[in-house]
């Protein structure tokens, strides 16, 4: 490494030096590397001593670690723009050289191929259905956008806890109308989405810690929007007797609704579980019928299969008793046995007593 002053003559042919320090150092291909340096001769040899740190990274494989990262998103856009283009920083492991939704969301070319893989490429890799990516994504996003955040270095997190006090605020519009603002719950649904965002940037090594890791969500039972509780047995019976003698509804019949129903309150099994089956899902044969949940919707993202036995009210068993589904033609197997019902389209759903 050598740090130096370069020199140039004036308007009077006088030979002067530069305020600014250059430092040289090789690159990992063992070319000569002249970097503009600063003012400073000391601050001149640390970048110099901590680019030579890099090469030795590069040559061996390593990653930056974290005090190096460190020290390289302190530094002058300028400067990183030098190190990349020597080849020493990879936009994709450095935040401050990529704005921070590309980061998010990934890019693409212009045939839909990705060039730069983002969180949204990692939630999908990972086995995220398509709905559970975009609604985690779209929350990150919001709280990006909303707070002006560009790169990594923008992020503060006064400013997210900011932001978020200002969703839940109620409005008022020009004609007096309030307007009531976002719940506790949902301020922190979007936290949740930023913060996870954030781990995977430091996880994937893109930069060397969260900034908002230390920020807590809120006590949501002091902002009870929904109160939910279990039907009554007189409730659920009169939900399964009434729904059995409905008309189809949501690509089901009543029947079928009404056993859908009486699966989801004995086993409790959440609703994309239950929306996700097909009679491919059925092993009907044998003394034990059995259910299986793919990977893709279970809660612990790992494929759950639930076996009948010889307990006629086991949910399997049941099912398995049912006759829409013993008596569908097999190429049928692979078609959902009904869409997701939920209570805000005006279907029934297992939490409804008063819907059908």
């Amino acid at each position: 490494m050598r740090v130096f002053q370069s020199t140039y003559k004036d308007a009077a042919g006088v030979t002067r030096k530069t305020k600014r320090w250059y430092c040289e150092i090789r690159d990992h291909r063992g070319k000569p590397r002249r970097l503009p340096a600063f003012t400073d001769r000391k601050m001149s040899e640390a970048l110099g001593r901590n680019g030579e740190k890099r090469v030795s990274a590069k040559v061996s494989g390593e990653p930056l670690d974290p005090a190096l990262t460190r020290w390289v998103e302190t530094l002058p856009a300028r400067l990183r723009k030098v190190l990349s283009r020597i080849g020493l920083l990879s936009a994709c492991k450095l935040p401050g050289l990529e704005p921070l939704l590309h980061h998010l969301e990934g890019m693409t070319d212009a045939d839909g191929r990705v060039t730069f893989l983002g969180f949204r490429q990692a939630l999908v890799a990972k086995g995220g259905t398509a709905r559970h990516v975009d609604l985690v994504v779209s929350r990150a996003r919001s709280v990006v956008e909303g707070c002006g955040f560009i790169f990594w270095s923008d992020i503060s997190s006064s400013k997210v806890m900011s932001y978020l006090d200002g969703l839940r605020a109620d409005k008022t519009d020009a004609k007096g109308n309030v307007k009531r603002g976002m719940s506790a719950q949902t301020s922190n649904f979007y936290l949740a989405a930023f913060k996870q965002f954030c781990r995977w940037m430091v996880r994937d090594g893109r930069a060397s810690e969260s900034p908002v890791a230390h920020l807590d969500g809120l006590n949501v039972r002091a902002d009870r929007r929904h109160d939910r509780r279990a039907l009554s047995v007189d409730e659920l019976r009169w939900l399964l007797s009434t729904t059995h003698g409905e008309p189809a509804r949501h690509g089901m019949a009543g029947p079928e609704r009404a056993m859908l129903y009486r699966v989801a309150v004995e086993t409790g099994r959440r609703r994309g579980e239950l929306a996700s089956l097909t009679r491919e899902s059925f092993a009907l044969d044998g003394p034990a019928p059995t259910v299986t949940v793919g990977a893709a919707y279970s809660k612990r993202r790992s494929p759950r299969t639930w076996a009948g036995g010889n307990n006629r009210t086991s949910w399997p068993t049941a099912m398995a008793r049912a006759p829409w589904l013993t008596s569908q033609p097999a190429a049928r197997g692979r078609k959902p046995l009904g869409r997701d019902p939920r209570p805000s389209e005006g279907g029934a759903g297992p939490h409804a007593a008063q819907r059908h």
